[in-house]
């Protein structure tokens, strides 16, 4: 069996979709992946036979965009972006606007990638089936069916991110862009032999809008903690990882000045400490003037598994605008997996309507507020130990075998594809 990776980031240790893929793809070996990818960067190990790249830049400039990935650009050093040119556009928040996101749909549509460079490179690597993880952009779902259809491959898709059941859109702009992001959609799904979800409430959605069979598999953890973690006592500090975008950086400023506030009556000392890689001050600014939130960079590797080791309490947030939690309602953030899987408490601050924070609910595995008049009595209740933490934690270990175990998922993904009919 030979699965082609079709999706935005590749597989790799510096983003959270690179890690996940390194997660669900864990059980297969190298020769078996290949991987069609649009990021203007390259993987930091060889983890597929092969990839191949084609990227914005490439479909705008060249007559024959695209290429396959040369392994002396795979590099243990490599990070998510190639330049920080490359960086600066493609986490520009205006990238986001109706505008934009149908420009450059019709940029790939009209482009030539599907030219003989790719060819070739599918009648090398003789993929039997295609993993598409999509995102928002609706050229991708073309680039995997057209690829489909003209090779005859099964598809899988997989669904992390919820962009199909959210609100109407209110301006002419938002509405078409969003019809042809459904049309597309429903076209992929008719083509789809099967659906992989990461919450059960994306089984449940689409079972049933669009009658394709759905496996819920969650993001793996990195490791299992055999037992819980001794919690250095007094409780002093709250750790957070990774993107604050989404609007979550609200929330954790809501944290953050519960903690001002905590401190000031009290004349203690707690602390937020966030491990973001973000840089724009438009989110950046909203800490200004928080005394108890200390900001440190991105950590990978074992920088970032000592940090996770070291927390006392680690924080998972989600926003409560509206527009927000349209974006993650299906959703189980990636983040969830590693810190359920570790043995430290953890405490979540978000809307009680999404995905992440039913997870946490249902399996009572962790500290959650739901409302922000209730934040900061239950942040005063933890730092002060009068909640049984060792319970949520318990729970935790329990839910993370249960949901989050690499191995096994990874185990269910290898037999799902390889039950596929690659004849039909």
């Amino acid at each position: 069996m030979k699965v082609l990776i079709i999706s935005h980031t590749p597989l790799s240790t510096k983003n959270n979709m690179g890690k996940t893929f390194l997660s669900l793809f864990s059980s297969f070996q190298k020769e078996e992946l290949c991987q069609l990818y649009i990021y203007p960067s390259y993987p930091d190990e060889m983890y597929c036979s092969s990839f191949y790249r084609v990227t914005d830049k490439d479909v705008i400039k060249s007559l024959t965009p695209g290429g396959e990935v040369k392994q002396d650009r795979v590099q243990s050093t490599n990070e998510l972006y190639e330049d920080r040119e490359d960086e600066a556009k493609y986490r520009n928040v205006k990238n986001k606007s109706d505008l934009r996101r149908l420009l450059r749909d019709g940029i790939w549509m009209g482009g030539t990638w599907y030219n003989r460079k790719l060819k070739d490179w599918l009648d090398r690597e003789k993929p039997d089936c295609i993993f598409l993880a999509p995102g928002p952009a609706k050229f991708v779902y073309w680039i995997a069916t057209k690829i489909a259809k003209a090779r005859k491959l099964p598809l899988v898709t997989y669904v992390c991110d919820e962009y199909y059941f959210v609100q109407p859109e209110t301006s002419w702009l938002g509405k078409l862009r969003l019809g042809l992001f459904k049309k597309t959609m429903k076209k992929t799904m008719h083509r789809t032999r099967q659906v992989v979800g990461i919450s059960q409430e994306i089984r449940e959605h689409y079972g049933k809008e669009f009658g394709v069979p759905v496996t819920v598999l969650m993001t793996g953890g990195s490791g299992l903690a055999e037992s819980p973690r001794e919690i250095r006592k007094p409780v002093t500090e709250l750790s957070y990882f990774g993107n604050i975008r989404l609007n979550r950086y609200l929330s954790l400023a809501a944290i953050g000045k519960a903690l001002d506030r905590i401190n000031e009556a009290r004349g203690t000392a707690y602390k937020l400490k966030l491990y973001t890689g973000e840089k724009d001050p438009l989110f950046l600014s909203a800490f200004d003037g928080i005394a108890s939130v200390e900001r440190s960079g991105f950590l990978t590797g074992e920088a970032f598994q000592k940090a996770m080791e070291e927390a006392q309490v680690l924080v998972h947030v989600e926003a409560f605008d509206e527009a927000s939690i349209d974006r993650v309602r299906h959703s189980i953030s990636t983040k969830i997996a590693d810190a359920l899987s570790g043995g430290t408490p953890l405490f979540a601050y978000g809307p009680e309507g999404v995905s992440s924070i039913r997870h946490l609910l249902r399996n009572d595995c962790a500290v959650v507020v739901t409302k922000e008049e209730q934040l900061e009595a239950q942040l005063c209740a933890l730092l002060d130990g009068k909640l049984d933490v060792s319970g949520y934690v318990s729970n935790a270990l329990k839910t993370a075998a249960r949901f989050h175990n690499t191995q096994d998922n990874s185990a269910r993904l290898y037999e799902l594809m390889n039950q596929l009919d690659f004849n039909k």
